[in-house]
């Protein structure tokens, strides 16, 4: 009898075997599943870091232009109509790119593949009503400034770190060879890696830089609108004839002069002043 037992144990050995076999596969492929689902999760994370991200820097963006008008109107004694109509215009902006992301957020149309129609009651995107621009024979040529190190950058720089250098190097690298995209991540990454660095002030010109050479004007103004902060810098006077110009390239004389004006009162002495000058003079006419 126990021959027999010994026997049919024997038999089904292999049985159990299989099984065991069978079972392995199947921890493998869950396991398998498991990795994927580690990697979605992981992508989806990031993406809501950026969008986090993205929503704290207009929160900045906004609180730092009602400061700055705040300021102003304290300054002036009560803000002029002029004043409020630009702090009107740059809420616009921050209006209309808030809705481009939460667009862009949207998939186009599966049928036809056009993008989502703007929401009911909302204007289109866009500059807005402004004056027109004038012909482009009349306008003198604005092009990108191409970053050339200063001296005084130069000197501000060589008082980085070393890791902070290389950093700031590498945007400026991206900037040169015209790969704007790269260089904003760049230099928003040097930003964030050193937010007490003297370097600040020219990372952030230089992202308003970028978009200006992308002929992203809205952005543009509201990104070198960021360098007036930084009160000890020496980026204010050529930010604000920056901003100007784009302001000009969008058709928006008004505002442009605006600024212009205040480059001219506030940094009288400084070599943009003497070009805000001549760009009044011409618009005037």
């Amino acid at each position: 009898m126990s021959n027999f037992l010994v026997v049919t144990l024997i038999a089904l050995l292999p049985l159990f075997w299989a099984n065991g076999c069978a079972t392995q596969e199947d921890i493998q492929a869950v396991r398998r599943e498991r990795d994927t689902l580690r990697a979605q999760v992981a992508d989806n994370k990031a993406s809501l870091d950026d969008v986090r991200r993205e929503i704290e820097k207009v929160r900045g963006e906004v609180e730092e232009v009602r400061y700055r008008f705040d300021r102003i109107a304290k300054d002036r004694g009560g803000a002029s109509p002029q004043l409020k109509l630009l702090e009107d215009r740059i809420a616009a902006l921050e209006k209309q790119l808030r809705l481009r992301g939460e667009e862009a957020a949207v998939p186009p149309n599966a049928v036809t593949g056009e993008p989502p129609l703007p929401r009911s009651g909302e204007p289109p995107l866009g500059p807005g009503p402004v004056e027109s621009a004038p012909p482009a024979s009349s306008r003198p040529p604005v092009t990108p400034v191409a970053p050339g190190g200063s001296s005084k950058e130069e000197i501000a720089l060589a008082k980085e770190p070393s890791e902070a250098q290389d950093d700031y190097k590498l945007a400026l690298r991206a900037l040169r060879e015209q790969q704007y995209d790269k260089a904003i991540q760049q230099f928003r990454t040097f930003q964030r890696k050193y937010p007490n660095s003297e370097m600040d002030d020219d990372a952030q010109y230089w992202i308003g830089e970028s978009y200006f050479a992308q002929k992203d004007y809205n952005r543009a103004i509201l990104e070198f609108n960021d360098v007036l902060k930084y009160r000890r810098g020496d980026r204010v006077p050529a930010a604000l004839l920056r901003q100007a110009q784009a302001f000009l390239e969008i058709g928006d004389k008004t505002d442009a002069r605006l600024i212009l004006q205040k480059l001219v009162n506030d940094h009288p002495n400084s070599e943009q002043a003497r070009e805000a000058r001549d760009r009044l003079q011409t618009l005037v006419r």
